[in-house]
């Protein structure tokens, strides 16, 4: 029988054990399925539950899979408050890199260029408020739980938010391809950026490409001539990131 759940319900052994550690959610229960074989990862969930006064309990994995029948739940799931969004200010006053996605869509794309922009240390992520992916617990899941480290705003109006981060010091750079598209290994970036994704299939819309100072590609040498939006995404950031810090 499904439980009752207020919230949101996590799953996966890193996105449990890194929102635990982020402390940014409050959990409320964690339930580990019986006979499941310990790691050390499942040791420190459960460690962590309880020093922040979370009821832990041990069911059936079948009551786990009756709850997320669709997922590898990996034998652990945890009841907790929604994803805390931050506001555009607190992305803004950050400094360095900012990642801002336009109307990117796919929860597994969403989550792997998330976690590359953890990796990355990225000031912040930017995302609009409708016709996007939201931070859901299959995004946490695809992120490892990189995104409870993230600080992730959402913003009602892209256009607006671009221009008070390029009032803020930063270039506005959109990595799309096109005519007008300058190959990023062999082009100019100042630093700090704000690095614009877009949607899996349309890539930058007409409008935010309008108001980017520098449109940049990846250099596509061998057969296939595209990489999809979180591959390209993250070989940007990381870039980004190295000339940041050169």
């Amino acid at each position: 029988m499904p439980f009752t759940i207020k919230g949101e319900l996590l799953f996966g052994r890193n996105a449990i054990l890194e929102s635990l550690t982020a402390q940014r959610r409050e959990p409320t229960r964690l339930w580990v399925a019986e006979g499941l074989r310990q790691d050390e990862r499942v040791d420190r969930i459960v460690e962590l539950a309880r020093s922040q006064e979370v009821l832990v309990e041990t069911v059936p994995r079948t009551m786990l899979d009756d709850q997320l029948p669709d997922v590898n739940h990996q034998g652990v799931l945890l009841e907790s408050a929604r994803y805390p969004y931050a506001d555009l200010a607190d992305v803004i006053d950050r400094e360095g890199t900012v990642l801002v996605l336009d109307h990117l869509q796919d929860p597994q794309n969403f989550g792997t260029l998330l976690r590359a922009a953890d990796a990355a240390g990225v000031a912040g992520v930017i995302i609009p408020s409708d016709r996007s992916a939201e931070i859901s617990p299959t995004v946490v899941n695809a992120s490892a739980g990189a995104v409870e480290h993230l600080t992730i705003a959402t913003v009602p109006n892209l256009g607006n938010a671009l221009e008070k981060l390029e009032a803020s010091g930063r270039w506005i750079v959109g990595l799309d391809g096109g005519p007008d598209s300058q190959d990023l290994f062999a082009t100019d970036v100042p630093t700090p950026a704000v690095m614009i994704v877009g949607s899996e299939g349309s890539g930058l819309t007409q409008n935010i490409r309008k108001r980017c100072q520098l449109v940049v590609s990846l250099p596509m040498r061998g057969q296939v001539d595209s990489l999809n939006a979180a591959t390209a995404g993250s070989i940007a950031l990381f870039d980004l990131v190295r000339r940041e810090r050169a």
